[in-house]
This record gives C-alpha cells, structure tokens and sequence, in this order.
C-alpha cells in the first residue's frame, strides 16, 4: 500500500471513530439493549451480519473428525452428547501461538471475578501454553454494557474484543475501530485455522459487514434453546410419572398440581409467557413470507398467549415476586424448591447443578412443548453466538498471531485443549475420577476467567460424573430439533434496530406484563403496537426488507 493511500485509510478510521465515539457517548449506558448472561434466554436468534447488502464468501465449514460422540446430533443445529470425558486427550496444538508480548483482552464474567493473574495459577499456565501474558479486564454481565460504551467512546481499546451482538451502529463500530479479517477467514482460507472451520456455518453471518468479516464467532446455537426447565425429582414426589402436558389445559393442570402456597411452593419461578407463545406458534420476533416482515406483536396468535397469560397469573401459579425478583433469585427458588419451572437454556441446565453440589437429590429435565390445543408447538431456536469476537485495527500483533490464539480457543470437546481450557490442570484445578475432571476449588475459583468469549469450540452436551444428564438432553433436543423456529431477521442488519430495538420493544413488553397482571386492559397492549410500529418498528421492517432483498435477490 502507497504512503498516500494508508494515509487516507487511517483518515478515515480516525472520521469513523470520531461519528461512533460521538454516537456511543450520547447513548451512554444504552448503547446496548442488553447484556445476556450464559444460560439466560435472550431476545433474538441473531440481528447479525449483511449490512451495506454487500456479499462475501463466509468461511469454509470443515468438521474436525474428533471425539466420537455417545449422543450423535441426529440433525443439524443438535448438540453431541458425551456420557464421560474420553480418555487420554491428544494435545492438537504445541507451538507457541503468542508473540510473547502482552495481550489486552476486554470481556463480561458470568459468575464471580476470579482472582488477578498475580494470585491465579490457572491464568498464569494459560500465559505460558499460549506464549504471551494476558492482561484481562473483566466485569460482571450487570456492569460490561456500561465499561463497553466508556471504552469505546475514549478509544481505550483492548487488542481483543468482546462484542455483544446488540450494540448500537455495529458496522460503523467494526469499520472504525477492528481489523478486517477477510483475507484470512473468507472462503478456504479459514482451513488455515482448523478449529475455526469447525464452527457452525450459521454462527458466521453475525461476523459479516458492508462486504467483510471482522470477527470470530462464539457459538452457541441450540444450546441456547430455551424451555421449561423443571425439577423431576418434585414432580415426581407429587405423583407425576410423565410431567409433558399435551395441550395449555393439561399444562394448567400440571400447574395446579405443583402449587402450594400456604407450603411457600410454587409451580412457577417466573412467567411462562415464552412457553405459551410457542403453544400459539407465534414468530420468534420476526417471520418472513416471500420478502414481507411480520413481528410477533402484530400476530392474532400473539393475543391468544396473552389471554393464556392472563389465566397463568390469575391462577396464582406463579411466585408473586416473579415480576421484581432478579434472575438469581428465581434460580434459587429452583434449587430450593420452591419453584418446580424456570424457562432457561441447556447452558442453564448444568449451571443449576454445578451451582448447587449439595442438592444430591436434584434431577432436571425440560418440558417439550405442544401445541395450545394439542399436538406439537413451535420451540424457539437458541441465538447462533453468545457474542462476536473482533481485534483492534490499531494492535501491535500481527492478525495471525490473534487468529491462532482464537484458534487454540475453539479446540473442541475431547481434545486436550479443551480439557486445559475448561478446567485447568490435573491435580490443582481438578482430579480426575474416571475419565471425568472434578474441578477442585482452586478450580473452581480460578478457570472461569472468560476465555470462552475470546473464541469457543461448538458447545457440547456433558456433565462431569453424570452420564443421566447428557442422554436426557439429547432426548429432549430430538424431540424438539425438526419444529425450532429461528427468527428470520438472523443475518440481516437494520440500523434501527441497532439503534432502538431495546427501548422500542421493553415498551411493549412493560405494557404486555401490565396486562397479564391484571392492571390494564388488553387495549394498553395493542397500542404500544401501534406505538411501535410509528416509532421504529415499520421503520426496522423495511430495512430488513431491503437487507432480504440484498441478500436472496
């Protein structure tokens, strides 16, 4: 490249900075609609990639021939299921992928800050496999939005960066202040990065902008899927040898059944209104019929849930607090039995166990879902990525060095990468019974230092030392994988939405949960719609319209 032309390059990051930083500082906090911790459902299957409607060959998928699972995806989208760790992992990777000078890496921590590198053996062995010092700067899921907005808006930019899928003027963000990866992931040339070509082909559209690829995904896909999670163990001390309902009436039943308040039991953690919606059949967000957009809102199926919603919350089948506790709460309600459901994810699922160690008698499942009047209803497929990963256009590392270490971090399940990467070393994060890696506490404390959103390998179904929960999770995903549901604005990008989408819709939803709980009437919810329909939602219709038309022609 000239002198000339680079230096007209960098004018223009430095002009697109400048518009992004201006726009990130307005927004302040709301540059993002949310922040979604692992396991927890979130709004839309995607809202990913194809702005500018300009087209690029997205990488290659190349299956990694690897561990043989117990549990095959009997379909695409399905997660592998493995009853143990297999034995003996080979190391894939020995050369040193770093350059041995300091990488700066900014993300969000789902659980507890784990201790500084200084005190955290685990970090430091990563350091060392890798071939670089890490400096990681980590927030909890509630704070990351608002450190995000700072930091961008001062240009303080790590060399790798955590972005979550809903910021604000994402192209605009990803053209200013990221490295484009084209040339490196596009088409064959991600073969180079094995454990990238790997990934699923749909988690990729999310990394593609105005004609390039500017990141890696983090993949998630169905097990991000959620449903009625549910205490078998209490159902089944109740009587109930099969707890699926076949239709809204028999789920009422179940319900009833698993109420008690004056014992502090209900059936109940939070709303059910995600699990009625799919009864109904509505659109997970938007559905597409020959280019035309059509939001859940605007669906008849979409009033019927809301009367069933009605009937749910009048029936005192829901922990009164559901509408103000936090999500941690609700999940404790769980675990302590005083809920028997809680709409969550197979991410969730596990995290329930691995939080609550003590709890022996705990046995989980997941309800499948029917249809409202019976048959079978529509389950909701999970978002393809939990983020995107992309590099700062101004780091000192060489775009390979980054890539290769993105690379090692997708190893997948069954390598020994992934056993290091997971839970650390034999004999001080964890001991092996079995096959299986038990992690200690040290463990405990210390792994979860959030290398799983630099990259990650395609998610797995597993459960150290319990075999039962990976076979009933890969029932549960074949029962469901032939009806999910994904929501068709995935891989298209309109700026309003972008911009908007979480101001827009928390209105209609604020309005939808007044109804449910009796104190308006269903007219509140109907003109929120045309509320949002005026204020943006015909506007984000027509952009993913024309990004439709761009994209299938």
């Amino acid at each position: 490249m000239s002198r000339s032309l680079k230096f007209l390059e960098t004018d223009r990051r430095t002009v697109l900075r400048g518009g992004v930083a201006a726009a990130v500082a307005a927004l302040g906090g709301g540059v993002l609609a949310s922040c979604s911790s692992e396991g927890s459902p979130s709004g839309g299957g995607g809202g990913g990639g194809g702005g500018g409607g300009a087209t690029v060959d997205l990488p290659t998928y190349q299956r990694f021939e690897g561990a043989t699972p117990d549990f095959p995806a009997a379909a695409e989208g399905m997660n592998e299921g493995f009853r143990a760790y297999p034995s003996g992992p080979e190391r894939m990777i020995t050369d040193d992928l770093g350059d041995g000078e300091v990488i700066s890496f900014m993300t969000n921590i789902p659980g507890a800050i784990p201790p500084t590198r200084d005190s955290n053996s685990f970090w430091q062995a990563v350091e060392e496999r890798i071939g670089s010092p890490l400096e990681i700067s980590m927030s909890s899921n509630d704070e990351y939005k608002d450190k995000f907005a700072t930091r961008i808006a001062g240009g303080d930019i790590p060399d790798i960066l955590n972005i979550p899928k809903d910021v604000a003027q994402l192209p605009d963000l990803l053209e200013a202040t990221c490295l484009d990866l084209t040339e490196y992931l596009s088409g064959d040339a991600v073969l180079d990065y094995p454990f990238l070509a790997n990934l699923p082909p749909q988690s990729w559209p999310d990394t593609r902008f105005n004609g390039k690829i500017f990141a890696v995904p983090v993949p998630r896909g169905m097990s991000r899927t959620s449903a009625p999670i549910y205490r078998q163990d209490l159902t089944e001390a109740a009587g109930i040898s099969e707890a699926n309902p076949g239709s809204f009436d028999e789920f009422m039943d179940l319900c009833a059944e698993m109420t008690a308040p004056g014992a502090n039991r209900w059936a109940w953690a939070s709303m059910p209104s995600q699990y009625i919606q799919q009864m109904w059949g509505t659109p997970y967000l938007w559905a597409e019929d020959g280019g035309a957009f059509t939001h859940m809102y605007e669906t008849e199926e979409m009033l019927g849930a809301i009367e069933d919603m009605i009937a749910v919350w009048a029936a005192g089948v829901v922990n009164p607090d559901a509408y103000t506790a936090t999500g941690g709460a609700k999940k404790q309600w769980l675990a302590a039995g005083t809920a028997t459901f809680i709409h969550d994810s197979f991410v969730a699922w596990n995290q329930f166990y691995t939080d609550n160690p003590t709890i022996t008698e705990m046995r989980l499942n997941m309800l499948d879902v029917p249809g409202r009047d019976g048959g079978q209803g529509s389950p909701w497929m999970g978002a393809a990525n939990n983020n995107i990963t992309a590099f700062n256009a101004e780091t000192t590392h060489d775009p390979e060095v980054l890539l290769a270490i993105a690379n090692w971090m997708a190893a997948p399940f069954g390598t020994e990468e992934y056993l290091f990467r997971k839970f650390g070393v034999e004999g001080e994060h964890y001991e092996l019974t079995g096959t299986d890696p038990v992690p200690t506490a040290l463990g405990s404390s210390e792994v979860g230092i959030g290398l799983q959103y630099i990259s990650d390998a395609p998610m797995a179904l597993y459960l150290p030392g319990r075999p039962d929960v990976p076979e009933t999770q890969a029932a549960v995903q074949a029962a469901m994988v032939d009806r999910l549901v994904d929501d068709a604005s995935y891989g298209l990008y309109s700026e309003t939405k972008s911009r908007m989408n979480a101001q827009l819709e928390g209105a209609v939803n604020d309005a939808m949960n007044q109804v449910v709980q009796g104190n308006a009437g269903i007219e509140t919810f109907t003109d929120a719609v045309e509320t949002w329909r005026v204020n943006g939602g015909d506007a984000i219709r027509g952009e993913l319209e024309e990004a439709y038309a761009a994209e299938h022609g």
